[in-house]
């Protein structure tokens, strides 16, 4: 009886070890833990839970403990970690044209850029695969917009300044340098003592990041020129994903992928209140003097051919991106829109 008793105890240990044996999914982010963001993907990763019988577990590493992009991909190299948000600027080695979306003065407007995403992502999600990547989709941070202690109404007024650029962007560095800017490079964990220190005078930031980050308590002012595009996303290694039981990955694509849906659609929305909010605590609206950043746009597009015949991305795929916004603009050249300029072909594609 007592052995009988001791193999129904064996038996029932090791159909609770099947049961509760589990993939732990390690991911490390910048994100701040208060971010809508971090309130999302925490609540997806009890949701991933649940459906998979806790099977999958995603544990997040919120507001830049694991440190920065560049530390978190050679985290994951060695197996510490498994995934993480990212920009395209982290992924400039792997996958130099995942940058093309945010070249500096190419875009005019979120509807520009939804039109040419529309076309786009899928190529870019593909290319992520490729480099041995998933990812769920891409998430608008809306348009940089500038932030600076001293007014910036013109290109002049950026001159001698310090101005702040993403530690190892090499395309925006190169933007930069074609318009005489004076770039300091930092990672985003170190920008808000930059702004304090003095280090930085200007940045380019969405709004919603810079309430985040809480950059906008150590400006004075802010310029609502639409300087680049930003997105991000979740990428977590192939290899570690590959484990999971296909209904299991289905899951977790179905789960992030909605979620990252959900702040995309909502970006436009969240971008315009998150600008708002730069107001109301203080900081004053800056008017550009008009047409003055014509000219940097109409520079940036032969600076952009020119990175793209040095190899820094592909060139036929930043004609690509071009020909779409000519397209779009002359669909829509007789709209009225506050945010779009009439069209001129040569000013976005630049002379072959």
């Amino acid at each position: 009886m007592r052995v009988s008793i001791i193999l129904v105890a064996l038996v029932a240990l090791a159909i609770g070890d099947v049961t509760q044996a589990q993939t732990q999914i390690k991911i490390a982010t910048l994100a701040p833990e208060n971010t809508q963001l971090m309130k999302e993907l925490r609540a997806g990763a009890e949701e991933i839970k649940t459906k998979t019988a806790g099977r999958v577990v995603l544990k997040f590493y919120a507001g830049g403990v694991q440190g920065t992009e560049s530390k978190v991909l050679r985290k994951i190299q060695i197996g510490q970690l498994h995934g993480g948000t990212f920009s395209p600027a982290d992924f400039q080695k792997q996958y130099a044209d995942l940058n093309i979306y945010g070249l500096p003065f190419v875009f005019q407007s979120t509807d520009e850029v939804r039109f040419v995403r529309e076309r786009l992502d899928s190529t870019f999600e593909k290319g992520i695969q490729d480099i041995g990547f998933e990812t769920f989709g891409f998430a608008g941070a809306g348009f940089a917009i500038i932030l600076s202690n001293a007014p910036v109404r013109s290109q002049a007024d950026m001159q001698g300044k310090k101005v702040w650029l993403p530690e190892g962007d090499l395309i925006s560095y190169e933007a930069m340098k074609a318009v005489q800017l004076s770039p300091v490079a930092l990672p985003l964990t170190d920008v808000l003592t930059g702004l304090q220190t003095g280090l930085v005078d200007i940045v380019a930031i969405p709004p919603v990041v810079a309430l985040a980050l809480q950059w906008h308590t150590k400006v004075k002012y802010v310029t609502r020129t639409p300087v680049l595009y930003v997105m991000g996303f979740l990428a977590i290694q192939k290899k570690t994903f590959g484990r999971l039981d296909p209904a299991d990955q289905a899951v977790v694509r179905e789960v992030l992928g909605g979620i990252y849906a959900r702040i995309d659609a909502n970006s436009d929305k969240e971008s315009a209140a998150a600008t708002q909010a730069l107001i109301n605590v203080g900081l004053q609206d800056v008017q550009p003097v008009p047409g003055e950043f014509d000219a940097i746009r109409a520079q940036m597009v032969e600076t952009n051919r020119a990175m793209a015949r040095d190899g820094m991305f592909s060139l036929q795929v930043l004609e690509q991106m071009q020909a779409l916004i000519i397209e779009y603009r002359a669909d829509h050249a007789s709209e009225d829109s506050l945010q779009q300029e009439p069209v001129d072909s040569d000013s976005v594609a630049g002379t072959h």
